[in-house]
């Protein structure tokens, strides 16, 4: 029993479709900042601007955090609008294909 794994669980397909979720303030604030501190340091590892660049988000101020949260939350509307126009989409194909099957089963005839 010690090396039962069970079940593995299948992971869901994303649809391609479907519009993607912002980023954090704080990858925002990696985004901005990766390039100068890999140019500073060209012989760093992803790994280590990674760990300079969290030492650097922890000692940051709120008031140097402030423009990102604001990117942060522009994006953040404008993923829940696109999230909304995508679901309606969606319920309205499944509407759709339920009326046309159902359509489908009234006009099928038994044939003997």
């Amino acid at each position: 029993m010690m090396n039962y794994v069970g079940k593995r669980k299948k992971r869901r397909k994303r649809d391609p479709q479907a519009p993607r979720r912002p980023p954090s303030s704080f990858l925002l604030f990696c985004q901005d900042h990766y390039a100068q501190l890999k140019r500073e340091n060209p012989n760093w590892s992803v790994v280590q601007v990674a760990k300079a660049t969290g030492k650097m988000w922890s000692t940051a101020t709120d008031l140097e955090k402030h423009p990102y949260e604001q990117r942060v939350a522009l994006l953040r509307a404008k993923y829940f609008e696109e999230l909304e126009l995508y679901r309606k989409q969606c319920n309205a194909r499944k509407k759709y294909r339920m009326s046309a099957r159902n359509r489908c089963r009234g006009k099928r005839v038994r044939q003997s």
